[in-house]
């Protein structure tokens, strides 16, 4: 029994989830920072926008992702894992995820502090986005 298939309903409803996790995620990528970084710049604690990145970045991109993997599992045999620009989007997904999840960790997470670090994991987190961006917009070795 099939569930969905390449363009119809129960698909698009999962490719419209995907990319507004996608969107999600990109958007507090890029915009947390930057209010981070003016909010410490006046002095004042970052703790809010901290918290705010940590509860929406790493789960949006877990949720892209898992969306994105049904869209595979879902297309009748259109996208494989097989495929070079999957392969190559999956890895760079997860480095999203880790840099994501090391640079703004959640209150209850058990990950180490890198707040040292987080210029640097900021900086890997909207390469892998940007990356993943041209590789899923043009689909190379598809």
């Amino acid at each position: 029994m099939t569930f969905a298939a390449y363009g119809d309903g129960a698909y698009n409803v999962v490719y419209l989830l995907h990319i507004i996790s996608i969107i999600v995620a990109t958007g507090a990528a890029f915009i947390l920072p930057i209010v981070a970084s003016r909010t410490a710049a006046k002095g004042q604690s970052t703790a809010v926008v901290d918290g705010a990145a940590a509860a929406v970045l790493a789960p949006s991109l877990v949720a892209a992702g898992v969306f994105g993997g049904a869209l595979v599992g879902l297309s009748s045999d259109v996208y494989d894992f097989s495929q070079a620009w999957l392969s190559i989007g999956g890895f760079f997904w997860i480095v999203a995820i880790v840099a994501a999840a090391l640079a703004f960790p959640p209150s209850y997470s058990p990950l180490p502090d890198m707040s040292d670090k987080v210029p640097m994991l900021t900086g890997i987190l909207h390469l892998s986005l940007t990356i993943m961006l041209v590789i899923m917009t043009w689909k190379f070795g598809a």
